[in-house]
């Protein structure tokens, strides 16, 4: 893809949008110190000064101290680079200063930023380094380095995975309800959900067993449940693929099973996640999705939440252990003035060490396969209740969604056609017929670039 003005446009565009919907921010730091070396007496040389490289990201608090100490314990590791970090700085703020021609060596963002972002020229392909330096691709768990790819390119790399897999569940309501043990199928699933829904002598649900679009509307999760795809590879739209229905028809079947109206009304006023009237922890709510990074302290042995694989369709125990993966990405500036030192730094931080560190203080998923079974993790009994999830990140049926640069308009088509279908408003057909209606001209249209 060529570069010129086109992309310098697209780049001040994106940014205009970004600041219309921005988060405030933190302020700047000051300005990054200079190495320094005087001259020795005598003609001897100067001392050779390290490159500096600015590390932008948008973290804060703990997460973004942690990373500082990465950084320092790499800068004292070697003579040659000084890595600079700048916290706080979010999607805005990052795209501002790349389309200002003020751009950071590397950055860590979002991950569905790569392929908008790239089709920009903001991003640098990273296929020629990877080559030249012999880094080992494989090593890193697929389905999140998939995410980073743009047209089969890799244009990032993740430095840690969230993952949705597993099937949360109150101990104390299975156990009132008589339910034995957690589903394992879908069909079981809305069984149980069934047995764990209450309603009082007017109608009204007091207490519900599953929501499937709590917290939010799932576009993603429930297709790769299901074993579908949003992409066939060559440019055509699957949306609309059985698999994706099917999802969808399940999904509303929840809806249809308790009502509509009396779902909302419900939903309303059941209490908000990590608050005292949480609703998974205070019997509102029976089960939900689970992430790695929710409700930590209240999984395990002796926790209030129990823990199972996601249930998967009844005829495909093939899909068993499918899940979704989210990963954080990091990627260099297409116009980076030191991006053979961030490449350095950018392979550092895929180092197992490094990817155990990083995983065990921010408590996340190493992106590095062989670090899913080192016993600084598997052992490490402060991080008991990561065990599960470090050993299904070695599944083969995890997924995510491909990565484009109209991936931020399909999602969104997603999510409204799905609320459609949900609320009874259209069939499950209907709606991933409409998704692709949609976005398939803008997936013809960036083929042809």
């Amino acid at each position: 893809m060529k570069r010129g003005k086109k992309q310098q446009a697209m780049l001040v565009v994106l940014a205009g949008l970004l600041a219309a919907g921005a988060l405030g921010g933190c302020s700047k730091s000051g300005e990054p110190a200079q190495a320094g070396g005087s001259g020795q007496p005598g003609g001897s040389q100067k001392p050779k000064e390290k490159v500096e490289i600015q590390f932008w990201n948008p973290l804060t608090g703990e997460a973004a101290a942690i990373l500082d100490g990465i950084a320092q314990s790499f800068n004292t590791s070697q003579d040659a680079i000084s890595v600079k970090t700048l916290s706080s700085q979010d999607p805005q703020k990052q795209l501002t200063a790349i389309s200002g021609g003020n751009a950071p060596d590397l950055v860590m963002t979002y991950w569905n930023n790569i392929g908008p972002w790239s089709e920009a020229g903001a991003v640098l392909n990273l296929e020629e380094k990877i080559k030249t330096s012999g880094f080992q691709t494989e090593t890193i768990i697929p389905a999140a380095l998939d995410r980073m790819k743009v047209d089969g390119k890799l244009h990032g790399f993740p430095i840690s995975m969230s993952m949705s897999n597993k099937l949360f569940y109150n101990k104390k309501m299975f156990q009132e309800a008589g339910i034995a043990k957690p589903p394992e199928t879908l069909e079981e699933l809305l069984d149980a959900a069934k047995k764990l829904t209450k309603k009082d002598d007017k109608g009204n649900i007091t207490q519900i067993g599953f929501i499937p679009d709590y917290p939010w509307i799932d576009n993603v999760f429930w297709p790769i449940i299901f074993g579908g795809s949003w992409e066939d590879g060559k440019g055509k739209l699957t949306a609309n693929q059985k698999a994706n229905v099917d999802s969808i028809a399940y999904q509303a079947s929840f809806y249809k099973e308790f009502g509509n109206e009396a779902i909302a009304k419900f939903k309303s006023g059941m209490g908000k996640a990590n608050t005292p009237q949480d609703p998974i922890l205070s019997g509102k709510l029976g089960m939900m999705i689970g992430w790695e990074n929710k409700y930590n302290d209240q999984r395990g042995e002796n926790g209030e939440l129990g823990v199972a694989p996601f249930p998967y369709p009844q005829d495909r125990p093939e899909l068993k252990n499918s899940g979704m993966v989210s990963p954080v990405a990091m990627f260099i500036p297409a116009k980076a003035k030191h991006a053979d030192e961030a490449w350095t730094f950018m392979q550092y931080l895929l180092s197992e060490d490094v990817q155990i560190r990083y995983a065990t203080e921010v408590k996340t998923i190493p992106v590095l396969l062989k670090a899913l079974d080192n016993p600084k993790l598997t052992k490490n009994e402060s991080l008991k209740s990561m065990w599960e999830f470090y050993e299904s990140a070695k599944s083969k049926n995890l997924n995510g969604f491909p990565n484009s640069i109209y991936i931020n308009e399909y999602l969104q088509a997603l999510s409204e056609e799905t609320e459609k279908a949900l609320k009874g408003q259209q069939t499950a057909q209907q709606a991933m017929d409409a998704v692709v209606a949609k976005i398939q001209p803008k997936a013809d249209k960036a083929a042809k670039k």
